[in-house]
């Protein structure tokens, strides 16, 4: 079995069920809206309506996200014991999946474009591409089971039109487009399966409207530099996530956070240690994004949970070890080393200081790659 570098959830191999939404509790693995994606979660809180009755569930994610959901919704949540670690890995898409209805129908956007495309110089740097802005979210009216119906107000999208262009500007400016890149990258290390099967699924185009290419470039960069030691491929691949602004949707926002983890680190290898605070910088622009209040709320108390008590599989690794299923440890460890890359780059947390964090990545990175 193929064991993929990057950290990732697949709720594939999970059987989910549909639950009313005043059944969610925490602990319980809840699938996305996209229908991909799952989280666990962390704690409900629910919203009465003016008759004191339950109008909407809060539920805070382990994704660094919350999510809203109305009294009388049925949401899908997992049934018995939690994925293992090798599902949340991801491998790419299974075998013969192809994109879904809305990202075939939706036209390919790639991350560079090469000035000469527009008519300038063949030489003359390529220049960034940015997804449309996400309409508003309108208001809506929610009816409860007891009969009364509440309204609930509309909120602007929390999603910039672009990432902050004063950080980019400390970001080296792309030398190929995607494709090529990927190109290059599956020639520099022949006979490697896992690089190959990424490398040359990306080099078809990249799409940075679909979920899985950009889970599929998160990939490939972890394999880069955790499996093949090749730092330099890993950040050029990175970088392609980096550039993407922050849109509201947690599992694009997953793939590209974590890259920006990795980035980071790969920089301060490197001794660029303002590029790599760069990176630092566009992984925090999710916390000022959200004009809502109460969700700004919610979200705050998500990431102070996560940076201060932050999730490192202890136990479950040591169950593994104990076991001695090596590769069940390395799916628990790339999940801890995740986390580690996310706390460093964030800037710490009460937790644990830099230097025990560079400290605790190494461990990991040596552990991993054994």
């Amino acid at each position: 079995m193929q064991h993929s570098s990057g950290p990732h959830e697949r709720p594939g191999t999970t059987e989910f069920h549909a639950i009313d939404a005043h059944d969610l509790r925490a602990g319980q693995r809840l699938l996305l809206p996209d229908g991909k994606e799952s989280a666990e979660i962390l704690e409900v809180d629910t919203v009465l309506d003016d008759y004191g009755q339950p109008a909407l569930y809060f539920a805070v994610l382990d994704n660094h996200t919350n999510l809203r959901v109305a009294h009388g919704t049925r949401v899908r949540a997992a049934r018995g014991k939690a994925v293992r670690p090798a599902d949340l890995l991801f491998s790419g898409p299974a075998a013969g999946a192809g994109p879904s209805a809305a990202e075939a129908e939706a036209p390919a956007a790639a991350v560079v474009t090469p000035a000469a495309e527009a008519g300038a110089s063949a030489a003359a740097p390529p220049t960034i591409e940015t997804v449309p802005a996400a309409p508003l979210r309108g208001p809506s009216d929610i009816a409860l089971d007891t009969g009364e119906v509440v309204h609930v107000p509309g909120a602007a999208s929390a999603r910039p039109e672009r990432a902050n262009a004063s950080i980019l500007a400390r970001l080296p400016a792309p030398e190929d487009k995607p494709e090529d890149l990927m190109r290059a990258i599956d020639a520099a290390h022949p006979g490697r399966h896992a690089v190959h099967e990424l490398a040359a699924r990306l080099a078809r185009g990249v799409n940075v409207k679909s979920g899985a290419c950009l889970a599929d470039l998160r990939a490939l960069a972890y394999e880069l530099y955790i499996g093949q030691r090749d730092a330099e491929g890993a950040l050029k691949v990175a970088d392609l996530l980096a550039v993407l602004p922050y849109d509201g949707n947690p599992a694009r926002w997953a793939s590209i956070e974590s890259a920006l983890g990795l980035a980071a680190h790969l920089a301060r290898e490197a001794g660029q240690e303002d590029r790599a605070a760069a990176y630092g910088e566009l992984l925090r622009t999710p916390e000022d994004a959200e004009t809502d209040p109460f969700r700004a709320r919610m979200a705050q108390r998500v990431r102070q949970r996560a940076l201060n008590e932050p999730n490192l599989y202890d136990k479950e690794i040591a169950r593994a070890v104990g076991a001695k299923d090596h590769a069940e440890e390395r799916g628990w460890r790339m999940l801890r080393l995740g986390s580690l890359l996310h706390l460093r780059a964030h800037g710490g947390s009460t937790a644990f200081e830099q230097d025990e964090l560079d400290r605790r990545i190494e461990v990991e990175l040596d552990a991993v790659r054994a």
